[in-house]
């Protein structure tokens, strides 16, 4: 397909039926049957300079003319693949801590890294293959579950990668009975005598 076939309207109007927010060069090329490089790269190089779209990081795109708002926790998600939103921004989310962290946190399999879009930092934190489990997808992101939010951050806590008085501000939180199964369930024996110091489990 030639890249005048794809013009600004026709690319505009396809994001927006397909609720596209956040794109790769790939995605485009799928979605417009585009087959030669030139032709792709030269069509995202137009849509850059129109004003239709932002290059968040390499490969990575953000749609401004997108129906829905490019939540945060959205864009988190994009960056890194596979990751989900947790520690400090999750337990913020449910209420868990007062203070709402300046930094939007996930977990990943991946090398640790931060990465700064505008005034934003996405931080990332690598768990155990084990350990990269139970999270739900909430408001079109995927979030540790409230149980997984606590049990990351005691875990990255054990493992001195977070600060330790934080914990004493959801204390309260690790009385239930669910989460106590959920440490109990998942935790290994080293991980459970360490949270065992907090919590009764």
């Amino acid at each position: 397909m030639a890249t005048t076939a794809v013009t600004k309207i026709k690319f505009i109007n396809t994001l927006k039926a397909k609720n596209i927010v956040f794109f790769t060069s790939g995605d485009v090329k799928k979605l417009f049957s585009i087959n030669n490089a030139d032709t792709l790269k030269h069509l995202v190089s137009r849509l850059k300079k129109g004003g239709i779209i932002d290059n968040l990081r390499r490969d990575k795109y953000l749609f401004l003319y997108a129906a829905k708002p490019a939540l945060d926790f959205m864009m988190a998600n994009f960056l890194l693949f596979p990751s989900y939103i947790s520690l400090e921004s999750a337990l913020s989310y449910y209420g868990i801590i007062d203070q709402f962290p300046y930094h939007i946190s996930s977990i990943i399999l991946g090398k640790s890294r931060n990465i700064k879009i505008k005034n934003k930092v996405f931080t990332y934190s690598r768990i155990k293959k084990e350990y990269f489990t139970d999270f739900i997808k909430i408001d079109d992101a995927l979030m540790a579950t409230k149980e997984k939010a606590l049990f990351d951050y005691l875990y990255f806590v054990y493992k001195g990668l977070r600060p330790v008085n934080i914990i004493n501000d959801f204390m309260p939180s690790l009385q239930g009975k669910k989460v106590r199964d959920y440490l109990i369930e998942n935790a290994d024996t080293s991980l459970k005598k360490f949270i065992g110091r907090y919590v009764k489990l």
